[in-house]
């Protein structure tokens, strides 16, 4: 053994096999460093395909509280859809990836176990969300950022002079447009995100500082109860999940031991 979950052993072998598996796939795809660099990496890999062999037990236990299945069939299905999407034989799949037909059942069985437990925990993530429509006009420069927004008070169009003079290319052409998003937005400066749920509907911030720069932000538009994209609505859903995993870890009786 080389850990043990709530007392359901995690073996040597497996474990070696996916990490060999692993870095076979790195080395190919030549994102595998040499030396020290190849050494941390190396380390770091291990520790993940631990870390996921430990969580895929966990996910296989919380499906056997649930009384979460994946029968035969779905089983077939499921191998005669990667037959169908490769370019060859599942034998010949199996010699590239030095598996045999019971490895490959059990990992498919896992994944489609660990899909169907994803389903019934994201199921409880609420489909809409307080979410504001905002723009912001972004510089790296403290000065320039000041004078914009002495320009914004005097009067002159927010989304116009965003265009000309946002240097931030992702929304500068439509006028500094960050769309509709709710407060825990990936991807967007918290700062950001935490001034344009502060300001009213039509309200222009003053100067506000993030990791990346300066902002100016402006509200459009707010809707309490508003559909999350569904990018938003992916990542709502993630988070729960890995939350829920996090707390599946932290209840559990979880053994190591040195290979």
């Amino acid at each position: 053994m080389i850990a043990r979950v709530n007392g359901q052993p995690i073996y040597l072998d497996v474990y070696q096999k996916q990490v060999e598996q692993t870095e076979k796939a790195l080395v190919e795809q030549g994102i595998m460093a040499q030396g020290d660099v190849g050494d941390a990496q190396r380390a770091q890999l291990r520790a993940n395909v631990l870390q996921g062999l430990i969580d895929q037990v966990l996910i296989e236990q919380a499906a056997a509280e649930m009384g979460i299945t994946v029968d035969d069939s779905e089983l077939e299905q499921s191998l005669s859809g990667m037959v169908a999407e490769g370019t060859g034989s599942i034998e010949q799949w199996l010699a590239a990836n030095n598996m045999t037909m019971e490895e490959l059942r059990a990992m498919q069985r896992a994944q489609l176990l660990a899909s169907k437990v994803i389903a019934v925990v994201s199921a409880a993530v609420p489909t809409v969300a307080e979410q504001v429509h905002a723009r912001h006009i972004f510089t790296v420069d403290q000065a320039k950022g000041q004078a914009l927004l002495e320009r914004i008070k005097r009067g002159e169009n927010f989304a116009a002079l965003a265009q000309r003079e946002s240097e931030d290319a992702s929304t500068s052409a439509n006028g500094g447009d960050l769309g509709w998003f709710p407060r825990d937005a990936p991807l967007m400066p918290l700062a950001v995100v935490q001034t344009a749920f502060a300001l009213s509907v039509g309200e222009v911030s003053q100067l506000v500082q993030s990791e990346a720069g300066y902002h100016i932000v402006k509200v459009e538009a707010r809707e309490e109860n508003r559909p999350l994209a569904p990018e938003m609505l992916l990542y709502a859903q993630q988070n729960a999940f890995q939350a829920w995993l996090a707390e599946r870890r932290a209840r559990a009786v979880i053994e190591h031991y040195q290979p």
